[in-house]
């Protein structure tokens, strides 16, 4: 492709939506051709596709007969080669030709495609990111060979395109929101983009979130390490430890604030904290210890931290959803004894144990951490960690968050694992619940939809399960939410029932209600309903995560952006490591959407994004910001990706299910989605299909 060409193609007077634009070919993912009418215009046979994509990716210039017989039939007689391709030429003419004239023009020696007549995908502002013609592997040796080059090519001018954006909002000094959304773009591109690193790390300073900073830090140098097995540039390294400085100089008494629930759990009896049944019943939680860290060095004058990392420790692991942390005062009695893991968890009843080492050597710290699965004696995971501090009170909460940031995967991993190789007759309640939740954060719709199914088993085990019965509830109302339900009636009526069983038989489990709760806003659109459940789940439990995220949506479908926004951040520090985070962010996007902060949306949307292709509540939030903010053009690529992922989405639609549209903003979201091009309904849809071909 010449860049120059694709730069005028690029130009905001070729993009103007007045432009007559004829034919859509959309080449990022899977190709599909949009007629005049927004018609889809299917080509079944990939080798006519191909034809088409080739003609897109030429500049408009004439191809040889000659070169696309090469390329499609290379392993054929010309004569033979050469009849395929009349039949593939005649199909375009049929199909295409027949709705726009001369939009390929073909004659006895070269065939062109008239880029006047039609608008092609990869030359518009990106927002997604896929392989280019990602359907049309295969096809031949030679058209891979020319496939892989025109997708390096692809790519570069997507990164390109990037960072020209990126560095044009810098140059101006726009807004760190802005900013920050710019980089998160070159990010989900190229996860090792260490230049859109620092950017979003500067921009999250300067919006007063230095905790977000350090954590792009962190990915940044997971992405590099898994990718390219490198360590963070010494540029980067030293804008984190500028930022860690900066920090440090908060105070010692807020970072060493207990939380509500550690003071609770320091007051529980022994009985009821270590006293926690190796047996599955209902309410079973996997279990955790943090063993008392020993103290290596002959200086005393640190003995404190390793006794305050653990506290930190424990404080951040209670954050991990699904996981049973035994309290300090428990562990304790291991102080100074060297038991095995399996002797640790008989005692303790638990099934993980996390221990460790610290050594203190001038202003170096240097710790040793263990992840022990307790009933096998395998170490699951394991680090060496070296570091500098200027604060030692920094460091141990700095530490703490990095240890469970990389431990809560692998405890998840292994209690999926542990459940996976269990003969299913032997599967209890616990363990299909588990397998439930798994599947439903699944982004391909066949796993989800088997989720549904593992819960009704869990249920059957025990049909009181408050936990097992609001899940069920949760995955009508997300199967609903997705555009994947056969029967949204039906599946309403399931959320109903089933969540308020779990209220039934969870009278103390915060879970039920806020299922309940956001079963009343989002599928019957009763927001005082609604936020009673909330209410009462937060006085069961003031930090459940869940809660305050569906109270955070409820609010954002109310309009009420401000109260939005506070109750996500709420719900988002909550829970950090969630294996649901994509639904955290998405629902992030919602509330700065409500707020009108567009560009702190489109930051969410995107990141929702890059954590899930498939959840369809990004792809709107991101297409609504894009058309508010003035940004029509830019919204054509995620929907075209929406309406791949649900066919069926009109305006229409969106008005009878949203729940924004009981709310002050329903009026303006529809005005937006019919601006960005969705279909006003399914009926005003022209769906057109050309014939199989043999």
């Amino acid at each position: 492709m010449d860049t120059t060409t694709v730069t005028d193609i690029r130009s905001p007077t070729r993009m103007h939506e007045d432009t007559q634009r004829l034919v859509n070919l959309f080449l990022v993912g899977n190709m599909k051709v949009v007629g005049p009418r927004g018609e889809d215009i299917l080509l079944r046979n990939r080798k006519t596709r191909a034809i088409l994509a080739v003609l897109s990716l030429v500049d408009g210039n004439r191809v040889s007969r000659n070169r696309l017989t090469g390329l499609l039939w290379d392993r054929l007689d010309d004569a033979q080669a050469r009849m395929n391709l009349r039949h593939s030429l005649s199909e375009l003419n049929r199909f295409v030709n027949g709705r726009v004239p001369n939009l390929i023009e073909i004659d006895r020696e070269s065939v062109r495609l008239n880029t006047e007549l039609c608008r092609i995908d990869p030359f518009a502002p990106a927002t997604h990111f896929e392989r280019l013609l990602d359907d049309l592997d295969g096809i031949s040796s030679s058209f891979d060979d020319w496939l892989a080059t025109e997708r390096v090519k692809f790519e570069d001018l997507t990164r390109t395109s990037l960072e020209r954006d990126l560095q044009r909002l810098v140059e101006e000094d726009a807004a760190p929101e802005l900013q920050a959304a710019g980089a998160r773009k070159l990010i989900n591109f190229d996860p090792t983009h260490e230049g859109a690193v620092r950017c979003l790390m500067t921009s999250f300073v300067k919006m007063g979130d230095r905790a977000q900073a350090i954590r792009e830090y962190e990915r940044c140098r997971q992405a590099l390490q898994s990718n390219v097995d490198l360590a963070p540039s010494q540029e980067t390294v030293a804008l984190y430890e500028a930022i860690r400085l900066a920090a440090s100089s908060r105070s010692a008494a807020a970072l060493r604030e207990p939380s509500f629930l550690a003071d609770v759990d320091e007051l529980k009896p022994r009985e009821l904290v270590a006293g926690h049944s190796a047996t599955h019943g209902a309410g079973y939680q996997p279990s955790i210890a943090v063993l008392p860290f020993s103290y290596l060095s002959v200086e005393a004058r640190h003995d404190y931290a390793a006794e305050g990392l653990v506290e930190d420790l424990i404080e951040s692991l209670s954050h991990v959803p699904g996981f049973f942390v035994i309290s300090r005062l428990s562990t304790l009695a291991f102080r100074d004894q060297h038991r095995l893991p399996q002797e640790v968890g008989e005692l303790l009843d638990v099934r993980y144990v996390l221990s460790g080492s610290m050594r203190v050597v001038s202003d170096r710290l240097r710790l040793t951490v263990e992840l022990t699965d307790t009933h096998s004696g395998v170490v699951l995971w394991s680090s060496k960690l070296n570091e500098q501090f200027f604060d030692m009170l920094e460091v141990q909460n700095r530490l703490a968050e990095a240890i469970v940031a990389r431990v809560a995967p692998h405890l998840r991993s292994a209690e999926v694992e542990r459940v996976r190789i269990k003969r299913p007759e032997h599967q209890d309640a616990y363990d299909l619940l588990l397998r439930g939740q798994e599947n439903m954060h699944n982004p391909a719709r066949a796993v989800f939809e088997t989720a549904g199914t593992l819960f009704g088993a869990a249920i059957e085990r025990e049909p009181h399960n408050a936990m097992a019965l609001a899940w069920k509830a949760y995955w009508h109302v997300l199967r609903v939410g997705q555009g994947w339900s056969t029967d949204p009636v039906h599946d309403t009526s399931e959320a109903d029932h089933f969540a308020a069983r779990a209220v039934e038989c969870g009278t103390r489990e915060s879970m039920a209600f806020a299922v309940q709760g956001h079963v009343a806003a989002y599928l019957h659109k009763d927001f005082n309903a609604a936020v009673e459940r909330f209410e009462t789940a937060l006085r069961i439990n003031p930090n459940s995560a869940r809660a305050w995220l569906w109270n955070a949506a409820a609010h954002a479908w109310m309009g009420k952006g401000a109260q939005a926004v506070e109750k996500v951040h709420r719900a988002m520090a909550l829970s950090p490591y969630d294996p649901l985070i994509y639904a955290y962010s998405g629902v992030a996007g919602m509330a700065y959407l409500a707020d009108g902060q567009y560009a702190r949306a489109m930051e969410f949307a995107l990141r929702c994004m890059h954590e899930s292709r498939t959840y369809t509540t990004a792809h709107k939030v991101l297409i609504l910001a894009l058309v508010l903010a003035g940004r029509e053009v830019d919204a054509q690529a995620p929907l075209h990706q929406l309406l791949l992922l649900e066919p069926e989405f009109t305006v229409q639609q969106f008005r009878r299910r949203s729940p924004a549209c009981a709310g002050p903003l329903g009026d303006l979201y529809c005005e937006a989605l019919a601006r960005a091009g969705v279909p006003a309904s399914f009926e005003s849809t022209l769906l057109t299909q050309a014939p199989l071909e043999v």
